[in-house]
């Protein structure tokens, strides 16, 4: 399905083609505490907090996660959530991630995208075809130009406002929205005055490092 979501605590939704299910979890609306909430040990997750703080911990690290801040985790992990904070989560059950966290994002990406827009690769893929976590950064008075991807996106506006595009209509995105688009659905960001940057999780990549293609093997002379 696709969708947009500002109320969660929670599975949200599930990719079965790419083995990814997605999460959100918030302290706004319902919970006037710290809650706790834990995340099977399935496979990697990968994470961005948007409000608050979030305490992460599993086996082998516990880490502290501020707002504008992201993580990846080997697998599963358990959560506690304060007080008015807000995250997304999204699990790869066939991945072993790589531990990383980074942040706060910068105000825009550093790559070029479509129409004027940027990105970063916050996460880049292990090895070729590994899944990895992206800024989008939509400047004000952006029309994008409707496209597709070859595999589902899901994440979450991190910050700003816009538009969300498809074939059913036009969705607000304001801070704290969760989306999940499907493979192969037609759709366009569009933003007016303000500008809008999410962080967008993708399943697989086209690019990467490979066995006989990587810095460490490329810089060896033998």
């Amino acid at each position: 399905m696709n969708g947009t979501w500002t109320k969660y605590w929670g599975k949200i939704a599930a990719d079965s083609h790419s083995n990814s299910e997605l999460y959100g979890f918030e302290t706004f609306e319902s919970k006037s505490q710290d809650t706790q909430f834990e995340v099977a040990l399935l496979g990697a997750c990968f994470g961005f907090v948007t409000e608050g703080v979030l305490e992460i911990r599993d086996s082998k690290i516990q880490w502290t996660v501020r707002s504008g801040q992201w993580f990846v985790t080997n697998g599963g992990f358990k959560g506690n959530l304060k007080k008015n904070s807000r995250a997304a989560i999204i699990q790869k059950s066939d991945f072993k991630g790589l531990y990383a966290m980074g942040g706060p994002i910068e105000a825009e990406g550093r790559l070029k995208y479509i129409d004027g827009c940027t990105d970063t690769l916050l996460c880049a893929p292990p090895l070729l075809g590994d899944p990895c976590l992206n800024l989008l950064h939509f400047p004000p008075g952006t029309d994008q130009t409707a496209h597709t991807h070859p595999s589902v996106r899901m994440g979450i506006v991190a910050s700003g406002r816009g538009l969300y595009r498809h074939t059913q209509g036009t969705t607000p995105l304001v801070p704290g929205a969760i989306f999940m688009i499907e493979p192969n659905a037609k759709h366009s960001f569009q933003t007016t005055d303000s500008e809008l940057n999410v962080i967008a999780y993708h399943p697989d990549s086209d690019w990467g490092p490979e066995h006989e293609d990587h810095p460490m093997i490329n810089r060896t002379i033998i």
